[in-house]
């Protein structure tokens, strides 16, 4: 008596497990989209936080700088985050973030002058949101609300709970 499988039977495996996997290849793109958002969203609420802080342990106005103007949808990575202690992009960088990670994730803020002003003493940011959504749809928005007197700095999605953060 030989040991092994057939040829049909191994066909059959191969054929249900390929049903499976594409029954399954869907949520898979779904559960990675959530992570990119979580992660970029979580990536930009802490710059901005260390950007608060580090105006009040330098005790100087800082800027966080956008290399895309304002309300322009940035969908393919290309855009970049300065930290500077300057309003202009001259002087040194104190911190970066680099959208290569999230290309496919858009980004846009509502900040005239392309900077957000974090000012010495307190730490006060000025008042904007940042808008991050998966590239197709602008349903499932997340903001960044900075606010200003209190200084806040809140990640929330725009209408509903979304990616793990609650609504606005």
């Amino acid at each position: 008596m030989t040991r092994g499988f057939t040829l049909l039977e191994l066909l059959i495996t191969v054929l249900v497990l390929s049903i499976l996997i594409v029954a399954a290849a869907p949520s898979f793109s779904s559960v990675t989209e959530t992570v990119k958002m979580q992660r970029l969203a979580g990536e930009l609420n802490g710059f901005l936080i260390q950007a608060k802080s580090e105006s009040v342990n330098r005790n100087q106005d800082l800027w966080v700088h956008f290399s895309m103007e304002k309300n322009t949808v940035q969908s393919t990575g290309e855009w970049t985050v300065w930290l500077k202690p300057t309003e202009d992009l001259s002087g040194e960088t104190l911190l970066v973030l680099s959208g290569k990670p999230f290309r496919d994730v858009s980004f846009s803020h509502n900040y005239t002058g392309e900077r957000i002003s974090f000012e010495s003493v307190r730490g006060r940011p000025s008042r904007g949101t940042i808008y991050l959504f998966p590239n197709g749809t602008s349903n499932d928005r997340l903001l960044i609300k900075l606010s200003s007197p209190p200084g806040r700095i809140k990640v929330c999605g725009e209408s509903s709970a979304q990616y793990g953060y609650d609504a606005c």
